[in-house]
């Protein structure tokens, strides 16, 4: 999978970590840029999707690694924006974002039980 996402450099702009079962359980470190500033390159359809909860959210993840790719709300919550997975960028030294801490536990309620 091969992607181009048009943000701000990364020493600027702030990165959300989320602490609830799937965001922790993932390693998400997260930016969320609008739909349009996300361009797949290549293998966009061979990622495989989880939903889970209220199943609006989209998880996207690479078959082949299992690497955590994005979340697509798909517009849901009145949204327009793509979650995507910093940790999958190139050259990126994780110790030096500037990371949001985002206590998702409290505000999504249960934990994620796998059926």
């Amino acid at each position: 999978v091969k992607f181009k996402v048009h943000l701000p450099s990364l020493d600027e702009h702030e990165v959300s970590v989320c602490n609830c079962s799937i965001c922790a359980r993932n390693g998400y470190t997260l930016v969320y840029p609008p739909r349009g500033d996300v361009e797949y390159l290549r293998g966009e359809d061979t990622l495989k999707s989880y939903y889970f909860g209220s199943k609006k959210a989209e998880h996207r993840f690479c078959p082949a690694c299992g690497s955590s790719v994005s979340i697509d709300p798909h517009g849901a919550f009145g949204t327009n924006f793509v979650a995507i997975n910093v940790r999958m960028f190139q050259d990126v030294d994780l110790d030096k974002l500037k990371v949001k801490t985002v206590n998702g536990k409290e505000a999504i309620g249960e934990p994620y039980n796998p059926e």
